[in-house]
């Protein structure tokens, strides 16, 4: 008898995770964007594995940004907005110095200027982003109030702005280009820190190749 309970009481193997999809990449899962010209340097080619996975919130809607780290410490940041269908934002933290090549100062001082209407010209065509930058960007948000949690929620509710847990709080502002699917994004912080976002919309596919974390 002894026998038969143990046989039947054995547990089940866990199911073996199948990664199909970015959306679904977890910490420590591995991506690869494919060989596409249209890619920035930082990404064309390059492996990266998933460090963080953070969620940002604004008052209607939150999604997962998923952080990936490259060699020489490159990070490319992955985010799936309800609103897209078979594609993926791809983004780029840029330093003050690569703003400063990029735009004037004088013209991106103008995005936190009341009323909010900004425009933003590249100084230059030569930039290592591929096919991430518009010829010109004009402004949609001014001030939008968010948080940054440094949690996954994709399958759940970020904490309440009640509770104590919440995340960070920032300002939102971006700008989009004339061109679809380019965007600028800026977030400011309550101590001050600023993260400048170049991003653009691409196929899923340009991340050609996903690997589960080793489980072992």
């Amino acid at each position: 008898m002894s026998f038969l309970t143990s046989l039947f009481s054995r547990k089940k193997p866990a199911p073996t995770r199948r990664l199909m999809q970015p959306c679904e990449l977890q910490l420590n899962d591995i991506f690869t964007f494919s060989d596409s010209f249209s890619l920035p340097n930082a990404m064309r080619k390059q492996q990266f594995q998933v460090a963080e996975i953070n969620t940002i919130e604004f008052k209607y809607d939150h999604y997962a940004s998923i952080i990936g780290r490259g060699g020489s410490d490159h990070q490319a940041y992955l985010s799936f907005p309800k609103k897209l269908n078979k594609q993926v934002q791809l983004s780029l933290l840029l330093t003050r110095d690569q703003v400063d090549k990029l735009f004037s100062l004088d013209a991106f001082a103008d995005v936190f200027n009341e009323p909010g209407d900004a425009r933003l010209t590249p100084l230059t065509e030569s930039h290592p982003y591929g096919d991430m930058v518009a010829d010109e960007y004009l402004q949609q948000n001014f001030k939008t109030s968010g948080y940054l949690h440094a949690q996954d929620y994709r399958n759940s509710e970020p904490p309440q702005l009640t509770d104590d847990e919440h995340g960070r709080e920032f300002e939102f502002y971006s700008l989009t280009g004339v061109q679809e699917n380019r965007s600028v994004h800026i977030f400011i912080f309550e101590n001050g820190d600023t993260d400048v976002y170049l991003s653009s919309i691409r196929p899923i596919n340009e991340i050609s190749e996903l690997w589960e974390k080793n489980t072992k």
